[in-house]
């Protein structure tokens, strides 16, 4: 006949099912909390590629214009105030998310504002589209010679931030420490690359600005 002796104790059966029943609702919080977490990190760094982007086409804004009413003028001039507070914040947003990428993100912000500021600037100096064809921006290709495939400065580095991203989702979150993302964004050299984009191959020098 068994021993009763050697029976496991209903106590302790009871308390390796609770101790289980409990470990398994931290690891379901947890991994509630990280998926809630990088949801949240990946809707920060959308918001800020879209920021670069917006503010980036701004002058083309101002350059299709229909009219200079005050109504016009003030839609635009509340758009660009709107534009620059979005990007100021995702400026701070992603600092605080990542100093390494905040770098990064900060330089690219100023170089943009200084090329819209100048291409904003011969904007508001055009006349207004008053017809279709004039909603065309730039020259046409000489004949025969097929598009250019140039990609303009503002263009290249909303993707070239838009490529770092991975770095701060999912697991390259743990792998790339912050040693070790430093080390990869100094090798992209994406501020120094993006600073001749920019010299090059701006819209406005694209278009003949």
């Amino acid at each position: 006949m068994p021993d009763p002796a050697g029976w496991p104790s209903w106590t302790a059966i009871a308390s390796i099912a609770f101790g289980s029943s409990v470990l398994g609702t931290m690891v379901g919080k947890l991994l509630d909390r990280t998926g809630a977490r990088t949801e949240l990190v990946r809707a920060g760094y959308a918001d800020a590629v879209k920021a670069l982007n917006a503010w980036s086409q701004f002058p083309l804004r101002v350059y299709r214009r229909v009219d200079d009413s005050a109504e016009t003028l003030l839609r635009l001039e509340a758009m660009g105030a709107e534009l620059k507070e979005k990007l100021a914040y995702s400026t701070g947003w992603v600092s605080g998310e990542s100093a390494e990428l905040g770098k990064v993100y900060n330089a690219l912000v100023e170089q943009l504002r200084a090329e819209v500021a100048v291409h904003a600037r011969l904007a508001w100096a055009s006349p207004p589209a008053s017809v279709a064809a004039a909603m065309n921006i730039g020259e046409l290709p000489p004949t025969g010679a097929g598009p250019s495939g140039a990609t303009p400065a503002e263009w290249w580095i909303v993707q070239q931030f838009s490529m770092l991203i991975q770095y701060r989702i999912g697991w390259r979150r743990l792998v790339w420490s912050k040693p070790f993302l430093r080390r990869r964004l100094a090798n992209l050299r994406i501020v120094e690359r993006s600073e001749e984009q920019f010299r090059t191959r701006s819209m406005r020098r694209l278009n003949g600005r």
